[in-house]
């Protein structure tokens, strides 16, 4: 009984330092994982959204559109024998709309920038409940495993006790001849 009391103390010691060497794994993980998140989150949230590539073609292809269609209108007012100021207030009217294009695009740069911080603030607390998670875990696992070696250690001192009584009775037996 003591040789099982002492294997298992020293199986139960194995076991912790094992759990321990996989949960410390894990937190490594865990910590890498939040580590890749913050470094994304930096470069994305404080990007300037106008120096995306797809808004970059947006604003590209609008400038080119204008650009266009204000050729068009000299082409069209020399032609038709247009004035200046015909010529000057459809230009305005072109510069407005890039303006509103500007504004829409700035908006849109807000919600992005929001989009963008819910999903890490989402990711963010993911890795945190996997951390508490794990860490939480490791301590009813330890918990348990002490209680365990208690529990085994009280059952082994109880034989030990019953054993000794035994031999204590048998002995008391002898001399009184029973």
């Amino acid at each position: 009984m003591i040789l099982g009391t002492i294997y298992d103390g020293i199986m139960a010691r194995i076991n912790n330092r094992r759990a321990r060497q996989q949960e410390e794994k894990a937190l490594r993980v865990l910590d890498k994982e939040e580590e890749e998140l913050d470094n994304l989150f930096k470069s994305k949230y404080y990007s300037n959204y106008l120096q995306r590539a797809d808004v970059q073609n947006m604003i590209t292809s609008a400038k080119n559109i204008f650009k266009t269609n204000s050729d068009n209108l000299r082409g069209r007012a020399t032609i038709m024998g247009a004035t200046d100021e015909w010529v000057g207030a459809n230009q305005k009217n072109n510069a407005m709309a890039l303006s509103s294009l500007y504004s829409s695009l700035a908006g849109q740069g807000v919600s992005w920038k929001d989009g963008v911080l819910n999903n890490y603030l989402d990711r963010k607390a993911n890795i945190n409940n996997r951390r508490y998670n794990t860490l939480f875990n490791s301590a009813n696992n330890y918990q348990n495993s002490s209680l365990n070696s208690i529990s085994n250690i009280g059952n082994n001192i109880r034989g030990i006790d019953n054993a000794l009584l035994n031999i204590a009775e048998g002995g008391i037996s002898k001399k009184l001849n029973f």
